[in-house]
């Protein structure tokens, strides 16, 4: 499907392009497979594209820039592809923290950033504390390089769940009840807990649903609080809101379509979202036409709110038994493979994939599309 305005690139628009992806964080497995996939969808554009892995230096670079952006979609450095949509299991903490030894900063290999600096732009696919935190975007903007996505101030509010929450209360946006559990207070602050069962346990810094549990019984809120904590954050109890999961993108002004969460495991958590046959989206979600319109102006709120501005969002709500829509949570870097949420809701309002990855290329210029 041809969107009005963005045609395959021509020899005089073709851009140079590296994707930054992997990284070493708990999201890395995520991350590379959204990499490759916006990879091949912008060779398949005419874009020259280099894949590059924040924490390591290409396979067989010699490190000649030139030679690490190629048009091939189906390339000699994406014959193996490192992850598939398949991954059911978060990667090795060890392995973690042998790649995070090789970054400056937990950010970048060193040896990476003239092939970055090289780039018209970056195309941000690393997520986790590094991308999604705001840690790549102030690296990139030190050094005057283009990039995806908004900005370092614009990823660290909303990477920071509670604060993001503070933000869209105060705009009147209804988002479930909660309570911080701060490391090392956990035993003063759970006592001080006021809600009431059952409970949905996270990580207060975090994505992919990594270190999320549902929660029943009080006794078990120590060991769910440990594991939302076991990458040195804060705990986020909330209430939890009965209902239908939805995801809405957004892409600058442009709200997209609503996309309905459907998992038979009774909670979308990594599990469902990345384990094969684990859940599906059905796209555009079974809403009435005013329920429909209520979730996209939300989002739209969500997104103008926190100033995400002329760039990518993907907003999490839960429709609860009441009727009414709950925010849940906000990613302006959404994982960008055909078969997620962000594609998804863009595909179901005409927008396909390898468009989709060029439009966000496009706006990082600053060309309106």
């Amino acid at each position: 499907m041809s969107t009005p305005g963005v045609a395959p690139a021509s020899s005089a628009s073709r851009l140079r392009v590296a994707v930054l992806m992997g990284g070493a964080n708990s999201e890395r497995h995520v991350s590379l497979a959204c990499g490759v996939a916006v990879v091949r969808a912008l060779r398949a554009r005419g874009h020259r594209v280099a894949g590059v892995d924040s924490a390591a230096v290409p396979d067989g670079w010699d490190g000649r820039v030139d030679g690490a952006f190629h048009s091939d979609p189906d390339g000699p450095d994406l014959a193996t592809p490192p992850v598939g949509d398949g991954h059911g299991a978060p990667p090795d903490p060890e392995m973690l923290a042998v790649l995070r030894a090789r970054q400056d900063g937990g950010v970048l290999a060193p040896e990476l950033l003239p092939l970055l600096a090289a780039a018209d732009v970056v195309f941000l696919t690393v997520y986790g504390d590094e991308g999604e935190a705001g840690a790549t975007q102030r690296l990139l903007d030190a050094h005057g390089i283009r990039y995806t996505g908004p900005s370092a101030e614009v990823c660290a509010l909303t990477f920071d769940k509670e604060a993001t929450k503070r933000v869209l209360v105060d705009h009147g946006i209804s988002t479930p009840a909660w309570h911080r559990v701060r490391r090392g207070r956990e035993s003063s602050d759970l006592a001080a807990l006021a809600l009431s069962p059952p409970w949905i346990v996270k990580p207060v810094r975090g994505g992919s649903t990594i270190g999320l549990s549902y929660v029943t019984d009080a006794g078990e809120l120590p060991a769910a609080v440990a594991r939302a904590g076991a990458a040195g954050e804060d705990a986020l109890v909330e209430e939890y809101v009965p209902g239908r999961d939805l995801t809405v993108g957004t892409l600058g002004d442009r709200v997209l379509a609503a996309v309905e969460l459907v998992t038979d495991r009774g909670l979308y958590d990594y599990e469902a979202k990345y384990a094969p046959g684990a859940s599906r989206k059905q796209a555009p979600a079974d809403l009435t036409p005013q329920q429909t319109a209520e979730i996209q102006r939300l989002a739209g709120e969500v997104h103008r709110c926190l100033g995400i501005g002329d760039t990518s969002s993907r907003s999490d709500f839960r429709l609860g038994p009441d009727g009414r829509f709950q925010f849940l949570e906000v990613n302006p870097l959404p994982g960008i493979t055909p078969t997620s949420g962000f594609a998804i809701s863009a595909r179901a309002a005409g927008l396909a994939h390898a468009e989709l990855c060029e439009h966000l290329l496009l706006r990082a210029l600053g060309n309106r599309v």
